[in-house]
This record gives C-alpha cells, sequence and structure tokens, in this order.
C-alpha cells in the first residue's frame, strides 16, 4: 500500500491510485475511509496497526457462552475432574450439551484464571530427574517384574492390583494406596507407620473380604515396607511383583493414584491428623471419577456392569 499512500500524499485521485495498483476504485476508497485519522489523514503506520487491532477483535469470541455449562465445569473441576473428563462427561449428564476438553482449558486460562487451583498439573514444566544412587534390594523372596504375565500387563483380567504409600517428612504417620489396574478402584488406608507390619495389615485388611477374582496378584515398589509381601501373599493367596529399582513408571496406575490424593493432602501434609471419615471421603471421590478408557464412567460405575454382565 505504500505506492497508494504516496499517491495520497501528492494528491492523485482514487480512481488513479486503484488503476496503479490493480484494484477497483471501491476498495481504495473503503481502505481510506476506513483507516484515515480523526483528522482524516491516510497514514500507512497508524492504519495498518488499526488493521491489525480490528483483525484480532473480530477473530475473539466470548468462550462457552452457555452459562448451564460453565457452572458444569466449575461444579466438576472442583470435584477434581480434569477438562477432558468434564468434556466426556458432559453429554451422559446433559445429552443436548457438548464442549471440547481444550475450550475447556482455554475457558480456564482465558476466562476464569482462578479455576486453574483446580487442574491437576500443578507445574507449568516437569522438574529434571535425579540421577538416584542405586541401593540394595533388601526384599526377601522377591519377584521382579519381568516375571509377571503378560496378561496382567495388558489389563485383560481383573484382580490385579498395584500398591504404594504416601509419606510425609512432617509424622511417621503415611497413607496406604491401592490402584487396581483393569477395574480402576482406589484404596486408601492410613497407616500409624511407614513400617513392614502396619504395611501388611493394611493391604490384607482391605483386600481379604474381596472375591479371589477381584484379588489375583499385586505389584509393589523395592520399598522396605513392603518386606513383608509374603504375609500378604500367604494370607490372600495371591501373587506378589516387585518393579525394577527407580522405575516408578511400571506401576504408572497407582503412581497417578497417589498424585491424585496430592491434591487433597499435599506434601508435608501430616497423616496423623487425618480422619478415616476424610480418608473414606477422598476414597469415594477418586472411584466416582470419570475415566476416558471406561467410556467416561467412574470406576464404580464401571466395575457394577462388569459385575453385571458378569
Amino acid at each position: 500500500m505504500s505506492a497508494s499512500v504516496t499517491s495520497i500524499r501528492i494528491k492523485r485521485s482514487l480512481r488513479n491510485i486503484a488503476r496503479q495498483l490493480g484494484r477497483n476504485v471501491s476498495v481504495i476508497s473503503r481502505e481510506v475511509e476506513n483507516n484515515s485519522t480523526e483528522d482524516g489523514v491516510y497514514q500507512a503506520y497508524w492504519a495498518q496497526s488499526r488493521s491489525n487491532r480490528r483483525r484480532t477483535a473480530s477473530r475473539r469470541r466470548e468462550r462457552i457462552r452457555d452459562q448451564e455449562i460453565r457452572a458444569y465445569i466449575e461444579e466438576n473441576l472442583k470435584l477434581g475432574w480434569s477438562p477432558e473428563q468434564i468434556a466426556g462427561r458432559l453429554p451422559i449428564d446433559h445429552p443436548d450439551k457438548r464442549v471440547s476438553y481444550e475450550t475447556i482449558y482455554q475457558f480456564i486460562f482465558k476466562v476464569r484464571r482462578d479455576l486453574t487451583q483446580y487442574l491437576q498439573c500443578g507445574r507449568k514444566q516437569r522438574r529434571k530427574r535425579k540421577n538416584p544412587r542405586k541401593k540394595r534390594v533388601l526384599i526377601p523372596e522377591r519377584v521382579g517384574i519381568e516375571q509377571r504375565p503378560e496378561h496382567i500387563n495388558d489389563r485383560s483380567e481383573h484382580g490385579h492390583w498395584e500398591g504404594d504409600t504416601a509419606v510425609s517428612r512432617q509424622s511417621s504417620a503415611a497413607l496406604m494406596v491401592l490402584q487396581e489396574r483393569s477395574l480402576g478402584l482406589t484404596l486408601l488406608e492410613k497407616l500409624p507407620r511407614c513400617a513392614p507390619r502396619d504395611m501388611a495389615q493394611a493391604v490384607i485388611g482391605r483386600l481379604k473380604d474381596f472375591p479371589t477374582d477381584v484379588r489375583r496378584s499385586i505389584t509393589f515398589d523395592n520399598g522396605q515396607e513392603n518386606r513383608h509381601h509374603t504375609i500378604i501373599r500367604d494370607a490372600l493367596t495371591l501373587d506378589t511383583y516387585f518393579c525394577d529399582p527407580y522405575s516408578s513408571w511400571q506401576r504408572g496406575s497407582v503412581e497417578n493414584a497417589v498424585g491424585l490424593t496430592r491434591r487433597f493432602w499435599p506434601k508435608k501434609t501430616d497423616y496423623a491428623l487425618i480422619s478415616d471419615e476424610d480418608i473414606a471421603m477422598v476414597e469415594y471421590r477418586l472411584n466416582t471419577r470419570p475415566r476416558k478408557r471406561f467410556g467416561f464412567l467412574s470406576p464404580l460405575e464401571y466395575a457394577s456392569r462388569v459385575a453385571l454382565t458378569g
């Protein structure tokens, strides 16, 4: 448009400018009319800036205008659901409404930044992993995860669990977390101490009432609280396996479950001060969260459906 600006300055007609640029005269007329200053002077830099602002503003539209969807998003974010879970569950609860999880993320970050505190990932970037020093594994009769059957790895059979503990520097108490690999069920139990005997008693106490086909095996890490795995194995008649040292990704399900509990009880929480009622409440909330791999049914809903279909 520099040629037209020069032509305007030397007072050439709009038709002459249009002919020179190979444009219709109405195009030049609208350009001059729309992008002139308040004094009626056409300046290229000011006109380009104004054009850019209008183009940007034209692309802005209100994210999620439906107030009912907004309320649904806020309510379930506060329950610990992810945007993807909310987007997947919305058509089930409200068949006439749809929204993508990307739109929900944009709504949170662009419109309701106060809701970012309810997102699962607290950090914007991942922390670098440290190079841990390898330690000797002192677990008797340990069976490595490499010997675990393939049907356990692919989640094709129910009854295979993963176990872990969430610990705190504020007290000797800890939180036991069990996660079923296929059904997605989560079990929580407070431990007086993160010790082998307490861990074994808690695992046995939570799994003993399950049918034998829902307690077939359990996979632990190499923490010393799992040294009494043989007591668990014999009491529940199941197999026990251990992942490789410093390979928490081999028990990704329970690691994710521990991360979810951190949203309720952050690190440095004194687990001794948490009541059994609070633990039961969090366990229920985790088991009623919709899961993508279950078609956005919750683990409890999915487990009930599996039990009915047999």
